[in-house]
């Protein structure tokens, strides 16, 4: 063989050689993409299509919004679900400023220690049921149809403040009613959810 048909077999080999290398490479590289495609959400199968969501649905994510994170509790023999203030600048906020608490939906306020844990009505847009709760869950007071008109705007000094005269842990605001739709009495006990 002369020199001219050995390098011409080599640049051939060399050729075939790096475009199955780079095949491979491109192929691997395309299967990992699609893998973190996947895992980050961006095709899913669905088993079922809804066209059109239905009103609950539609209803749910609407409230969603305003409450995204809630957990499964009981107040008596009420099965709610609870979105839960336990920062203080959560409990600050509470339910100021929420245009509506829905139906089976409450706000629990977790403190951490024994106390009056005093509520006010700043900004809020509709009446409550607030009830108090021990570090065991037990109801301890309950203020009904307390209303956004005991706060004074023009005189916060001026405005209704509610309070336990018994020590309580948590603090659980409900739409107004619900206390007496519900049955809810002193003594009666709060579920907590706990460590989630």
């Amino acid at each position: 063989m002369k020199n001219a048909e050995r390098i011409t077999m080599v640049a051939i080999l060399i050729a075939l050689v790096g475009g199955g290398v780079w095949g491979y490479y491109a192929v691997v590289g395309e299967r990992k993409e699609f893998r973190e495609r996947v895992a980050a959400g961006e095709f899913e199968i669905r088993d079922e299509v809804d066209e059109v969501p239905d009103a609950e649905k539609e209803a749910e994510r609407e409230w969603r919004r305003y409450y995204p994170v809630t957990h499964a509790m009981r107040i008596g023999d009420t099965k709610v679900e609870a979105s839960v203030a336990d920062t203080l600048s959560q409990r600050i906020k509470g339910l100021s400023d929420t245009p509506y608490l829905p139906e089976g939906v409450v706000k629990l306020f977790a403190f951490g220690v024994p106390g009056e844990h005093t509520i006010w009505m700043k900004d809020m847009n509709y009446a409550l049921d607030i009830i108090w709760a021990a570090e065991d869950g037990s109801i301890v007071h309950i203020e009904e149809n307390v209303s956004p008109n005991t706060y004074v705007s023009s005189s916060p000094q001026d405005s209704k403040r509610f309070s336990s005269p018994v020590p309580a842990w948590f603090v659980v605001e409900t739409n107004a009613g619900f206390v007496e739709a519900n049955d809810v009495a002193i003594g009666d006990v709060v579920m907590i959810p706990r460590g989630e």
